[in-house]
């Protein structure tokens, strides 16, 4: 999916809506990139879902300090798919989980486009490319192959679309999103509303309606949604996603 001449426009709006944002607070996000890196082998097909519609797509942010936490305890074997993101010492906030095709009409998460064709393993160049937007070999291998190729002719464009939007938006850190800064892996209460606010406090141009908060276990937070259209143009997200008033919880980065 190309950038479309719309696409372009809400970039340069959004581009100039950083310049005129008036906090200059930005995380101390650290990514080091190894010498080589290794790519992920072809993942196992769960489902295929060649024949449904997109009608929108949805670039999928996660919150990787819930997510690293998560994986702390996780066997080894668990552990290392993840270790460039969470145990390798970069530091990271906003991380792009994927961009997914989806169907309006969808009743369960089975009722997506979903592993279109049939892929190899991605070339190490192109991952390591991308590696400090999306910090993982294996992450990268699944959402090019569960998603990107249900609406991307290569992967080199699906990760470039993605790096564009992804390069676009202005991300909130911690301490923009809680108001303070608490210290390292600390739970902090919020309301979906801070973290919404906060995107939008720093893209003007980017419309309410298109941001979408999901929070894991215990109400706290780990994904944020931009719904947007088939030119990569932001558009109001259907239903769903936690409530603006709902209180949660924000883990703040490990180090």
């Amino acid at each position: 999916m190309q950038g479309s001449p719309r696409h372009c426009a809400w970039v340069r709006t959004l581009l100039w809506g950083w310049l005129a944002a008036a906090s200059p607070i930005f995380a101390e996000e650290i990514c080091a990139l190894p010498d080589a890196v290794e790519p992920a082998p072809v993942r196992p097909v769960d489902y295929v879902n060649k024949d449904l519609p997109t009608d929108y797509l949805a670039l999928v942010l996660s919150w990787s300090p819930e997510h690293c936490e998560s994986q702390r305890n996780k066997p080894k074997a668990q552990r290392d798919k993840h270790a460039f993101q969470c145990f390798s010492g970069n530091r990271f906030e906003w991380v792009v989980h994927g961009l997914w095709p989806h169907n309006r009409y969808a009743k369960s998460n089975q009722d997506h486009p979903r592993n279109c064709q049939s892929v190899g393993s991605l070339p190490a160049p192109l991952v390591r490319q991308h590696l400090c937007m999306m910090p993982g070999p294996d992450l990268m291998q699944n959402e090019w192959q569960a998603h990107g190729t249900c609406g991307w002719s290569s992967a080199n464009r699906y990760f470039a679309d993605i790096q564009r939007v992804y390069d676009t938006l202005r991300r909130p850190d911690t301490q923009a999103m809680l108001g303070s800064n608490p210290g390292p892996n600390q739970l902090v209460n919020a309301k979906v509303s801070d973290i919404k606010q906060a995107f939008l406090a720093r893209n003007p141009a980017l419309p309410a309606q298109s941001l979408r908060v999901s929070v894991g276990s215990g109400n706290r937070l780990k994904e944020l949604w931009v719904c947007l259209d088939k030119q990569l143009a932001a558009i109001p997200c259907p239903s769903g996603g936690t409530p603006d008033n709902q209180q949660i919880k924000v883990r703040t980065p490990f180090q």
